[in-house]
């Protein structure tokens, strides 16, 4: 994911004041990851590498390195997560919600690859806390593309998914205009299938497909101003989401438990505005993961935190 540079600038400026490590970062294409649990907690899973591992850079990270995950999830998340990558290096800490300074790190490492103990949740620090810090390396800290030395062990594919990245953010043309409820569901299909596609462990051929469906759907959508049908104008097309999209998820109406704000499917902030606490709202029944948290869908390009709502 990108890094925001006023997270990165904060960091450094909060850094500066914190004890001295006893290594520099390069920030250059450091990943930020997931922010913290409602301000007040913070689920962590440590692990070991189960064998050597090369990273791109030709660094090997060797059996034993400790690894860690974590999770903002208010309920115990369940032990193995095979699409959740561990960190070769991950920091956490600061002022929740003001982006002061976030938690950050790298180098994701499959779980497959991971000798994994049970979650245990901590209260989220105040101040920047290392959790492991096993690289420097910028190729590593921005990447994923991690394997065994020995080819005798089990390989995870890793996929390039830059191509898939900008077909997804191409399709926000769709979620800024006046679109049909069916072409709604679609979209809401396409925001599953890339988050899952995202994953690690997911084959390059799998993510190629979804690329070209996008690239398809877009092209269908630029012709004719809809997406319905777009699977029906190539032989090569996909009929799964728009087959999807007449099976629709139970609608319901919800209470906030507390004052919530909006966010897009990016899990940006749509506005300043919360909604209140008590406010009833209408979700289509689907969960949504949005950079690590639980997601209900609102209205278009625009969730709030399961958390938030009464159960």
């Amino acid at each position: 994911m990108k890094k925001n540079k006023r997270i990165i600038f904060a960091t450094m400026a909060a850094l500066s004041l914190a004890a001295p490590m006893t290594a520099v970062f390069n920030f250059d294409n450091v990943q930020t990851v997931s922010a913290n649990h409602q301000g007040t907690k913070v689920w962590l899973q440590y692990g070991t590498l189960k064998y050597a591992l090369k990273g791109p850079s030709g660094r090997v990270y060797p059996a034993g390195t400790r690894v860690v995950r974590e999770l903002s999830d208010d309920a115990k998340p369940p032990i193995s997560m095979h699409g959740r990558s561990f960190y070769l290096t991950l920091l956490i800490g600061g002022l929740p919600g003001m982006e002061t300074l976030q938690d950050y790190g790298g180098g994701k490492i499959a779980e497959a690859y991971v000798n994994y103990e049970d979650w245990h949740e901590i209260d989220y620090p105040a101040d920047e806390v290392v959790l492991v810090q096993n690289t420097e390396d910028p190729t590593d800290l921005a990447s994923g593309n991690f394997h065994p030395v020995d080819s005798n062990n089990p390989d995870v594919p890793y996929a390039n998914v830059d191509a898939l990245r900008a077909a997804y953010n191409a399709l926000d043309v769709v979620l800024t205009n006046k679109i049909t409820k069916q072409d709604q569901q679609i979209m809401s299909n396409f925001t599953d299938k890339y988050f899952a596609a995202t994953a690690m462990g997911v084959s390059q051929d799998s993510v190629d497909k979804l690329t070209d469906e996008m690239k398809q759907a877009l092209s269908y959508y630029k012709k004719t101003g809809h997406l319905a049908g777009y699977d029906k104008s190539s032989n090569s097309g996909s009929s799964s989401t728009t087959n999807s999209a007449k099976s629709k998820s139970k609608s319901r109406k919800v209470k906030l438990r507390k004052a919530s704000y909006q966010y897009t499917h990016k899990g940006k902030r749509a506005s300043k505005k919360k909604l209140k606490k008590g406010a009833i709202v209408k979700i289509n029944g689907k969960t949504y993961r949005i950079k690590g948290k639980k997601y209900y869908r609102i209205a278009k390009n625009r969730y709030i935190r399961k958390v938030n709502v009464a159960k």
